[in-house]
């Protein structure tokens, strides 16, 4: 088994004065590529590219609970 290759190229998928910016490995093979760029810059609405991009959402949506037994005391 072979290490990962961490190795990682930015790319960019808007204009110069509205940059987004994204990260690829240079391992992925050249075809790939192309089809990673296309699907971030169709959904590019759907990701927070900033912490601006966060606040406005309801946090009770993106909030990580754990839910726990009544009665019982959380153990690792």
């Amino acid at each position: 088994m072979q290490p990962l290759n961490f190795a990682i190229e930015d790319c960019k998928i808007r204009t110069i004065q509205n940059p987004r910016m994204i990260k690829l490995s240079k391992t992925l093979p050249p075809d790939e590529k192309p089809k990673y760029v296309d699907l971030f810059k169709e959904f590019q609405d759907v990701f927070a590219w900033s912490y601006e991009d966060l606040k406005s959402y309801d946090t009770s949506v993106i909030q990580h609970t754990r839910p726990l037994k009544p009665n019982q005391n959380p153990f690792k």
